[in-house]
């Protein structure tokens, strides 16, 4: 049922390709002790109930605008660009007396966010649907629904999964219909977050890498990309050779570096695209790509953009494949912590 379901979007998909160029932000709200509303969902989400407008096509130039509808006592949201369906901080506004399932989609680097809310909490968020490290109150608390769908990482799967969970189907005839649509103009404001992927992932980790001496993140990062690079066969790409080669001295840099690191990325994206759903070959392919983005993470870009910690994220996700990462984590944490001192500190008593 599951096989079928997935085919069904995907042929969906196929039909409205020009329409799902763009991130895609999906969200089912379901009322659990109040009713849910179309003009009440935009008011949790910073919108006027006022300014709700029946509107036909999207606004793909407008990240803050939202598609809703009333589904029988449920509303569906759509976001084109934007993703606050999947905002922690709109997820508990939203799932105040209600049950929330959503799913965000980057067609473009192949992102992808699965949460699931109750009562105002975050019961579980998943990267995408094969996430062994789910994040949340109940990070466990999908996983019996997504078990037969871990295998494809595509955005069917996730639209079918997300039907699965909550009974309703994402319709085509209302891509194509007129539907209430809202500018969000005050939106709720984010929680203090971290920059970057990482240390909203592994904070501890984070933090320890952020504290050390720069010599100290060098040689962490030259150490797990030289993992990296050996589990993926990578030591024969010139730009991978230039970034083991620099770490040990300076942070790698240079617009070539990054231009050849961005179009290997390219063409690992195009493999991925292009191999069987599922298959041996496209998990290889994809776990691939994800350590060449440990490479780019490390090389600031022509716009000066560059967060070094972001770099364990991807090879966190490079090193999935073979359930290294834990082992990996153990030894970074070792190497980037603060060095033991062999006396106790001294005894201050107030007063002296």
């Amino acid at each position: 049922m599951a096989d079928e379901d997935v085919a069904w979007y995907q042929r969906m998909l196929d039909a409205q390709e020009d329409q799902f160029d763009a991130p895609w932000c999906w969200t089912v709200v379901q009322p659990l002790t109040m009713p849910v509303t179309v003009a009440e969902v935009a008011r949790r989400l910073g919108g006027d109930p006022a300014s709700i407008e029946q509107v036909a096509g999207w606004a793909y130039d407008e990240t803050d605008a939202l598609h809703l509808q009333q589904v029988g006592p449920a509303v569906v949201m759509c976001q084109t660009g934007g993703w606050e369906g999947v905002r922690d901080e709109a997820l508990r506004w939203l799932s105040d007396g209600a049950s929330v399932h959503s799913s965000w989609w980057s067609p473009a680097n192949g992102r992808s966010f699965v949460c699931y809310a109750a009562f105002g909490r975050i019961l579980t968020r998943l990267e995408h649907l094969d996430d062994d490290q789910p994040a949340g109150e109940r990070p466990t608390a999908l996983d019996e629904d997504r078990a037969s769908l871990r295998d494809d990482l595509d955005y069917p799967s996730q639209l079918a999964f997300v039907e699965r969970r909550t009974g309703i189907r994402l319709d085509p005839a209302w891509l194509d219909q007129p539907h209430a649509t809202v500018v969000i103009s005050t939106p709720i404001p984010d929680d203090p977050q971290p920059p970057g992927t990482f240390p909203r992932t592994d904070p501890d980790l984070a933090a320890l890498f952020l504290l050390a001496d720069e010599s100290t993140q060098r040689d962490a990062l030259r150490w797990v990309l030289d993992s990296v690079a050996e589990e993926h066969d990578l030591r024969g790409e010139p730009a991978v050779r230039a970034v083991l080669e620099a770490l040990p001295r300076d942070w790698p840099a240079g617009e070539d570096l990054s231009a050849q690191l961005s179009a290997l990325r390219f063409q690992l994206t195009q493999e991925v695209n292009a191999s069987p759903g599922g298959s041996p070959e496209r998990w290889r392919l994809y776990y691939r790509m994800r350590a060449v983005e440990a490479f780019g993470a490390t090389v600031p870009n022509s716009r000066g953009g560059w967060y070094s910690p972001d770099t364990l994220w991807y090879a966190q996700q490079a090193l999935q494949s073979q359930q290294r990462w834990p082992s990996i984590r153990a030894q970074l944490w070792q190497r980037v912590r603060p060095p033991r001192r062999s006396d106790p500190p001294p005894v201050v008593t107030a007063g002296r």
